[in-house]
């Protein structure tokens, strides 16, 4: 008995590690889209996990420092390179992704530009804080972390979409009979769309819409083929 508890316990702690590692390889792998999908310095990109900001290259230093750390900390921006088809590099950007914090709803912000206090000038969302006397650069965040909410939390599946902002994005899949026009995502931050489906039990394939083009979920690894031959996502409610 002692025996078969301890391989019980063994098979446990195996599925719990494969799970981690599971979901922790689900997450860089959406991390990674997110950041492959910035091509250009633009105003703070919002997700449900992250905050990306992003600055011009050329300075030797780019550093960023929050309020809710109370400007002690400075973090430093990464370069993101990208490469032609014979990996000469053709554009470069810096960038900062801050995983978003779940109690707040917006975040006051300043750059260290090679030494120099600055807000960030690439937000428009910049303000004078006659306090600290300093200007400051915000991101307002809207609403703190989605939350499923439902009688059943099991059967409702949320699906992402990351993109260029002011799009129409729509899903359709087998359990719409391929209709893309029963279900519109919503834009929630710029760029950043999804939508909860009440999905029970089984397999699914999928795509996103982009008018009549029809797109694969790049935060989803698993793809398949349909009957009719076209590529699509697929997901598994259990």
């Amino acid at each position: 008995m002692k025996r078969f508890s301890l391989i019980t316990a063994g098979i446990l702690l195996c599925c719990v590690l494969y799970a981690q590692d599971y979901y922790k390889e689900i997450e860089t792998y959406e991390y990674n889209n997110l950041i492959n999908s910035i091509n250009k310095v633009q105003e703070p990109i919002v997700t449900d996990k992250y905050i990306v900001f992003t600055a011009e290259t050329g300075p030797r230093f780019v550093g960023i420092a929050f309020d809710f750390e109370n400007y002690q900390t400075i973090h430093p921006f990464k370069i993101k390179n990208s490469r032609d088809f014979n990996d000469e590099i053709i554009s470069s950007i810096m960038f900062f992704s801050l995983e978003r914090p779940a109690d707040l709803t917006e975040i006051s912000y300043r750059l260290v530009i090679d030494s120099l206090w600055t807000p960030d000038p690439v937000n428009a969302n910049n303000y004078y804080d006659a306090e600290t006397g300093v200007s400051l650069s915000k991101v307002e965040i809207g609403s703190t972390l989605p939350v499923v909410t439902g009688t059943n939390s099991e059967s409702i599946t949320r699906f992402i979409y990351n993109g260029e902002s002011g799009k129409t994005v729509r899903i359709g899949g087998t359990f719409t009979n391929w209709d893309s026009w029963i279900y519109e995502l919503e834009e929630t931050s710029p760029g950043f769309y999804e939508i909860s489906i009440p999905l029970p039990q089984g397999k699914y394939y999928y795509n996103y819409f982009l008018g009549m083009k029809a797109i694969t979920d790049k935060t989803n690894p698993e793809k398949a083929y349909t009957d009719d031959g076209r590529i699509s996502s697929v997901i598994t409610v259990q």
